[in-house]
Order: structure tokens, then sequence, then C-alpha cells
């Protein structure tokens, strides 16, 4: 079988990311056996690897860490093909053609099941990429667990099954895989495991990414995961109280209902005419606010739940709702006035999207995405605003919302999804109240799709390159005798630190990290074990920044603090290394056990400001990273503060070829 594409770019948040993509591909090829999967040392800042296969073909795939950081943006291209949301998602994978770049596949990767209003934080991305029919996974965590402060197990919190549904019905309408795929979680237990056995699409996610890469039919493998994931939903909603979602038969007839052509309002409207009420807990909400959603509660049937911010009105409801609204807002235009009479169910989608203080409440902007993937794109939708947005925000509503969506996420968000809009906040005094699509629509730009290739060399050096060479250097090139417990560039996700007992046959894993775990600690962006045969291990904890002037004061005393107060708590879970299950763990780590150190990390710059940084610091020893113009090469000088630093400075000078594209330098400056 041929592969469709030989040559792969793949564009990440980051270098963890990138390769995460990487070992997703090389899982996914196992049709044609991989011999091997081989660094090529062309460039540091963008790393490449060669999968060979049994069948005499290859693949090069080159890595891209860090988006808006290189000639040609990605994310802009996408847009440009009426992607319509410029949200970033973790990875996109390209093939290349004739020096040309083809979106495949994009993926978002998330460590554990969003729950409250972080479940939908991501439906913008899902939304954009579904529009334009490119494949969006978003491979999330089941069976795990959440600790508490004192690392004690939490009650697991889900999702409410209308999110993982809107996937579905966006995937139904466009024909496009935009699914949550459920992957087994490291932490899960028997019972998980047991409970989720029908909805994990581990080996799924696998066949639909090696059905790209070959050029196959993805219908087949796209049915099997929207029916895992339509069971995950019916699941959930038989777990769940009943007078606030939809029950797992509900949810199945919803489901064939929109299979068969048929839409999401028609159903409910029809058949399950669930309670509505929204209460909004902020102190400037108006009180013209909280008569709207009086009325909504009046009127208003559940968008699939009695809780969450979207309703719907039927055709009658909708005339009513109308009418109150002209009786409190006599001057409303009258193009709001035609549309809003329009004889046809309504969704509202009720979007606070500003906190106290005027800024974005995040999470909202996937919230009118969420409502418009569940209701369908032919439905009619209105999104009522009722947070305290900024003042300067009305005015630039009214006069130019184009440029207002350029520069602010969840009005790109609002805008590009909603038919029509209501502001009722505490601070607009000048708006017309009520919008229609075509106050912004006439203005928006067609999609313009245009060719692109991305270069490997970055306009700007960033943090995000001395993470990855760092990786590189410590993960790759210095030797076997490192193990790499943690790797969290800008973008991860702290979603776990690993160690190797002292005879290296066991990982022990700490999960749900705490973003400090005692006084005076700070979490350490990478973590590595260097093995020692005459002495203990040494674990490293390193922080990276762009520049010496902003690596912390005092930061290897807490880096240090931090991994110690950690290890005071037994590991979450423990597996053989080398093998895929996990198991819980109970074992901890003894006193004394290892001897820990500390790094800092950044950008070389000017020689008083690195031995500043050096000496603020109060780390071991400090990488200070200068790449080639083109980002091939780099130099890395290792100063070394400390006896245990010169360690493991000699250790890595020790490890590392000399052909390397890395060179390493060291300076006592003890």
């Amino acid at each position: 079988m041929n592969l469709a594409y030989t040559t792969l770019h793949i564009h990440g948040d980051n270098i963890v990311e990138c390769e995460r993509a990487l070992i997703m591909i090389t899982d996914a090829l196992s049709s044609n056996t991989v011999i091997s999967v081989r660094l090529l040392e062309d460039s540091v800042v963008c790393p490449s690897y060669t999968i060979a296969l049994d069948r005499t073909d290859s693949i090069t795939a080159t890595f891209y860490p860090g988006f808006g950081r290189w000639d040609h943006d990605i994310l802009s291209s996408i847009q440009e093909r009426g992607g319509v949301l410029r949200e970033a998602v973790d990875v996109i994978v390209t093939g290349i053609e004739d020096g040309f770049e083809y979106p495949l596949f994009a993926v978002e990767f998330c460590g554990a099941l969003p729950a409250g209003n972080q479940a939908w934080q991501r439906s913008g991305r899902a939304y954009s990429f579904g529009a334009l029919q490119i494949p969006y996974l978003y491979i999330s965590e089941l069976g795990g667990y959440e600790l508490d402060s004192k690392r004690q197990r939490k009650a697991a919190r889900m999702p409410n099954p209308a999110v993982p549904f809107s996937y579905l019905s966006f995937s139904v309408e466009r024909d496009t895989p935009v699914f949550p795929i459920f992957i087994t979680a490291p932490g899960a237990d028997k019972v998980s495991r047991n409970l989720y056995d029908g909805e994990f699409a581990d080996t799924d996610v696998t066949e639909m990414i090696g059905s790209i890469l070959y050029g196959k039919d993805i219908s087949s493998v796209s049915k099997k995961i929207r029916l895992k994931v339509l069971s995950f939903i019916k699941k959930r909603g038989d777990a769940g109280r009943g007078d606030e979602t939809l029950s797992g038969e509900q949810w199945q007839a919803l489901y064939d209902q929109i299979v068969n052509g048929g839409s999401v309002s028609s159903y409910l409207l029809e058949n399950v005419r669930q309670a509505w009420s929204k209460t909004a807990y902020i102190d400037t909400l108006t009180d013209n606010a909280k008569n709207l959603m009086a009325l909504g509660k009046k009127l208003a049937v559940g968008l699939t739940s009695t809780k969450l911010p979207m309703c719907l009105l039927d055709v009658k409801s909708r005339g009513i709702f109308l009418a109150s609204l002209r009786k409190v807002y006599p001057n409303l235009e009258p193009v709001f006035i035609k549309w809003m009479a329009k004889p046809e169910p309504l969704a509202i989608c009720w979007v606070m999207g500003f906190k106290p203080g005027g800024d974005d409440a995040r999470p909202d902007r996937g919230l009118p995405p969420l409502a418009r993937m569940l209701i369908g794109t032919k439905h009619d939708m209105i999104t009522i605003v009722y947070g305290p947005a900024p003042v300067s925000t009305w005015s630039a509503l009214e006069k130019n919302p184009i440029a207002l969506a350029k520069r602010n996420g969840l009005w790109e968000a609002i805008l590009e999804t909603s038919d029509a809009l209501f502001i009722e906040s505490a601070t607009d005094r000048i708006t017309r109240k009520g919008f229609v699509g075509q106050h912004w629509r006439q203005s928006l730009p067609n999609a313009t799709p245009s060719s692109f290739f991305v270069s490997p060399r970055p306009t700007k050096f960033s943090e995000n390159d001395v993470d990855t060479a760092l990786h590189l250097l410590l993960s790759r090139m210095a030797g076997d005798a490192l193990f790499e417990g943690m790797c969290n560039p800008p973008g991860g996700d702290w979603s776990g630190v690993s160690i190797l007992t002292t005879d290296h046959t066991t990982e022990m894993r700490w999960i749900s990290l705490p973003r400090v775990s005692g006084p005076n600690t700070k979490r350490p962006d990478h973590v590595f074990q260097i093995f020692n045969p005459k002495q203990k291990d040494i674990i490293l904890s390193i922080e990276s920044k762009e520049t010496p002037q902003t690596l912390e004061t005092a930061i290897g005393p807490r880096l240090t603090a931090y991994l110690t107060y950690l290890f005071l708590s037994p590991a979450s879970i423990e597996r053989l290394l080398g093998t895929a299950p996990w198991g819980h763990s109970v074992q901890g780590i003894l006193k004394n056990t290892y001897r820990f150190a500390s790094a800092g990390a950044f950008l070389a710059g000017n020689r008083e400001n690195i031995l500043k940084a050096v000496k603020r610091s109060k780390t071991d020893l400090t990488f200070s990273v200068e790449f080639s113009n083109d980002g091939a090469r780099c130099n890395i000088e290792i100063l070394v503060s400390s006896n245990i630093g010169d360690e493991i400075a000699d250790h890595l000078l020790s490890g590392v070829s000399k052909k390397s594209k890395i060179c390493l330098i060291k300076t006592l400056v003890i």
C-alpha cells in the first residue's frame, strides 16, 4: 500500500506536542512494519525524523514547535481557507506535495476530561477545523482522577453530555471526523477500565490516522468512533440526574434523528421539552438582564440540558420573546425586529464573556461554537451578551465589528457563529442593543485559500527554542544514562512527573501536579534523572526562560523544594520501564534516596546580564543557549555554580558527540 505523503510537517504548540504526534503517526504505520525512527540532526530548532519502513518506503517528519514564529503562519492559512476562528490547536499535521503543504488532520491533547465550563473551551477549534473538513481529533484521557491539595483522590468530574454530542452533531453535518477520542488514562483503575471498556478508542484513532496517511476511505473507522462517543454520552445521560439532561435512550433517539437528516431543535421541541433556567453570579448583572433570563425560563426549553447557558424557543415563544423585547427596548431597529419575527425556532446562547474587571472569561470563547455545533449551521441562533465588557468595546461593535473580532477572540467566536446579537450589559450606554449578522458579515472577507510552505527557520528565537534544544540535548544526544521525567515547554500541561526507582526498572509517576507543592516552591519546566553507578542518581530540575533578566531570584532552591515536597507523597501510578500498562502505586521515595540539583536556562544575551542571572538564581548550573542564524546549530554554555553542577556538566560533555549540532562549553563560576 502506497503512502499518500512521504514528507510531513508537524506544527505543534511545542516540542512535546510534536513528539506526541510523531508517536501517533509511527503507531499508525503498523501495516508497514516500522524498522526505525531516527533523528536527523539537520536543525536544532526544527528537528526532523525519518521513519524507515520494511517495504522500502520511509517518511520524513519535521517539527515546527510553536505557532506564529515562522515565515508563514499556518493558523492564518487555516483562516484563509474558511476556518473562521484563529484558535490554536496543539498539533496540525500537513503533507508535502509539489513544494506545498496540505493540512491532513489536527490533534488536541488533554490529560484530563474537562468538566464545567472548561468542557467547551476548545469547541471553537473543533468548529473551525470541522468547517474546513479537516479531521479534528480531541484526545481525552478517560478513567483518571484529580487530586486534592493533600494529593487524595477526588470524585471524578465529567462533562455535560451535550459537549461530546455537539462534536457528533457537527461531524454528521460536515461529514468530517470532529471527535472527542477517549483513550485510557494512565491512572485509570480496573473499575474505570471496565466501565468504559466499550468507549476507549485507542486503536481506532490509530486506524484513522493510518487511513489518512495511506489515503484510504475513513468512513468506516469514523462510524466506529462515532458510536463509541455516543455510547459514552448515553452512559453519562443515564448516570446524571434525569431532570437535568437527556436519558441515554433520548440521546440515542436524537442521534438517530440527525443521522437521518432531522434537526436537534425539532426533536427537542417535539419530544423533550425540558424546563430551562439560567442563573448569573455577577454583581454587575442589570435588572433588564435578570428579566431577560426570567423570560427565557418562562418561554424556553433546554437545549439538551436544563442548566447549560443555551436554550430553545419554538415559533410561538419566539414571537412572545420579541414582543417583550419591544416593550423594554422601544428603539430596536426594524432589521432586528424583522429577523426576530421569523416563523422559525430560535436557539439562544447566553454569554457572560467578561469578568467584573472587564477581562475575557476565556472558556466563554467556546460557548457560541458549542451551541452552533449542537444546533446545526442552518438553524437561527442569537447570542445574548450580558457581561461587563470594557466601555470601548461597544463603540467598536457599532462602528467596526470586524476590527473588534480581529483583536478579541471572544468577539470573533460570537460574531462568526451567531446569526444575531443582543447586548444587555452594565457598561453599555451606546449600542442599538439588537444586531443581525449583516452588520458584520457584509464586511467579512471571502475564503481565499492559498498555497503555502513553512520554512524551518523561526523569525525570532524564543523560550520555545530553548526548551527544544534542552529536550534534544538531554533526551536524545547526551547518552543513555539520563531519563526524562518531565518536559513542559510553553503551552504544555504539566500532566505529570516520572522518576525511575534506584534499580532503574520501575517508572513511578506523580500526576495531577499542583502549581505549588508546599511553601516557597516552584513547579519546574524540565525534570531529568542522571544515572551515576558510583553515587546516588541526580534529579535535575530546570526552569527555562527567554532572557537572563526574566530568570527569577532564588529559583534554584524553590525548584528543588517542589520535588522534595512532592515526593513525600506516594507516586500516583507506576509501571515496569518500557511497558504499557500502568498500575496504582503506593510507594514513595525515601529521604536521601536521590541527590537533587537545579538549573536555569535562557537565550544567551549580554554577558553582564547572564552572570547576574547565574548569581541571582542560586541554581547549581545554568544553560545559556545561542543559536546560529538559521537555527540549525546552537552553542550551549553551561555555567557551573556548585560541585554537583560541575558533575552534571562533565556528564553531559562526555556524552555529546563532537559532531553534534549542539556544542557544549563549560564555564566555572563557583
